[in-house]
């Protein structure tokens, strides 16, 4: 059955998410408030704040403060009562948590208010310990569950015993706008390198673009790097966020190993679009699955060769074989050796090759990956649940 906004009376959608700094979780949030605003609705985010504010506030999104990244529970109760005045004071039909610490207060309040409550389950999906699960479960618990991939709504199938149609995998997607190669100008890209250090370097830039910790591999891209055989520069691009010791742990790593004119660290990057341009080649080494993972779907339309391991939602986002379609390499996780191999085979290739192969990458998210598509999914999975559809699937099942 097909909903016609008119049939709504602008409703009004309150997204709860703990901060907006940078991160595929915030970034979605801030495109769909956007959409949900530009759609005619009612747009709302209760949220600690952050660098990403700013677009929200220019979308017309009112933005509500609160300590939503505690999980004191006194400070999650008094969220409680915070999200529940929000809701009366703005008639907010659809409450929709991204985060699980202040997702139980927004249940908590949704219920009371007797209003919708969704959930975007976006992180590792645990199995094990139970506490743990429990804790998680909130995430599995809204009337719609979105998942970020077909990967996270097994994985949520499996942990929560979610019914199928509760689930539903939206792929994150990219701004056709922002990650466009040729809106990008030079003097951009020329900013980034100067920035870098890496500016006159006619060696192969390779870019690690994710926040500095642990999981995200920067140890292993630096292991990797010493075991190539091609020449290559390197940079790590993303903000350590106050982990000062771990920073200090990958500095050193880069030391040792006698790597200080081959791989940088660049700190938070502004301009994502221009950092995409400015590389070769992209990789992402997370060491755990990732649900979904922004940078390969982002480098890809951008046109760039990318690299990525083979566990969690970077399946879903790759033409691997044959080779003559390939956009993107998987490689074994944690594996520096494998890392290494396949840089050597990315960095081998002639220009023409590269050249063919950043086109075949670009159409492919150009078909399968896109805000905009991200967006209106979103927007059909509200018009469902405030037309009662989900509701009803939900009480069918469990009959």
């Amino acid at each position: 059955m097909e909903h016609t906004d008119s049939q709504l009376t602008k409703p009004g959608v309150l997204q709860v998410i703990p901060q907006l700094d940078a991160g595929g979780a915030e970034r979605s949030c801030v495109e769909i408030a956007s959409a949900v605003a530009a759609n005619g609705w009612r747009s709302f985010v209760a949220t600690s704040g952050g660098r990403l504010e700013t677009e929200l506030l220019r979308a017309g999104v009112t933005v509500f403060h609160m300590d939503a990244a505690s999980k004191n529970p006194m400070v999650m109760m008094e969220n409680i009562g915070k999200l529940r005045r929000i809701i009366r004071a703005r008639d907010i039909s659809i409450v929709h948590a991204r985060s699980r610490a202040p997702a139980w207060s927004a249940m908590a309040a949704a219920n009371a208010e007797y209003r919708h409550f969704v959930t975007t389950y976006h992180s590792k999906v645990h199995d094990k310990p139970r506490w743990k699960v429990f804790y998680n479960s909130v995430m599995a618990r809204g009337e719609a569950v979105i998942a970020n991939s077909q990967f996270t709504a097994d994985r949520i199938m499996m942990a929560h015993g979610t019914p199928v149609e509760t689930v539903h995998p939206i792929p994150r997607g990219f701004d056709l706008e922002t990650f466009d190669p040729d809106s990008v100008d030079q003097a951009r890209v020329q900013t980034l390198k100067n920035e870098w250090g890496v500016e006159g370097d006619n060696r192969p830039l390779v870019v690690l673009p994710a926040r500095l910790t642990r999981w995200k591999g920067p140890l292993l891209l630096i292991d990797a790097a010493a075991k190539t055989t091609l020449p290559a520069r390197f940079v790590i691009a993303g903000d350590a966020q106050g982990r000062e010791d771990f920073e200090a742990e990958v500095r050193q790593h880069i030391s040792d190993l006698g790597l200080m004119e081959q791989v940088t660290l660049a700190g938070h990057i502004s301009d994502m679009a221009a950092a995409y341009k400015a590389a070769d080649i992209v990789v992402s080494a997370s060491l755990d699955p990732e649900p979904f993972g922004r940078i390969g779907v982002e480098a890809q339309a951008m046109g760039k060769r990318m690299i990525a391991p083979d566990h969690g939602g970077a399946r879903e986002q790759f033409i691997t074989d044959p080779a003559h379609q390939r956009t993107g390499w998987l490689f074994e996780p944690g594996n520096a050796e494998a890392l290494a191999s396949v840089l050597d085979d990315a960095l081998a290739m002639s220009a023409e090759d590269a050249s063919q192969m950043g086109a075949r990458a670009r159409a492919h998210a150009l078909s399968s990956f896109t805000s905009a598509a991200m967006c209106a999914s979103t927007l059909d999975v509200y018009r469902d649940v405030l037309s009662g559809a989900a509701s009803a699937r939900k009480a069918a099942v469990t009959s």
